[in-house]
């Protein structure tokens, strides 16, 4: 990802570009779940530093990725 997530509009493309990424990828794809997860930690670290940048649908939509990638693939 590595993109700077200071804003709604960059923090919302990247929530969409990883639930597209899940959406299309294999769930038991290892390699496409550790990227995933690197793009949550990610998002994680841009919340802690720029809160206001997250709404409350793009941190709903994260809880649910996260619920995503501890599922089994």
């Amino acid at each position: 990802m590595k993109a700077v997530l200071t804003d709604r509009r960059s923090v919302e493309a990247a929530v969409g570009v990883l639930q597209e990424r899940l959406a299309d990828g294999d769930p038991a794809d290892l390699d496409l779940r550790s990227r995933c997860e690197t793009d949550l930690k990610d998002l994680r670290a841009a919340y802690r530093a720029h809160p206001s940048a997250f709404t409350k649908e793009t941190i709903e939509s994260l809880r649910e990725l996260a619920e995503l990638l501890r599922e089994p693939g």
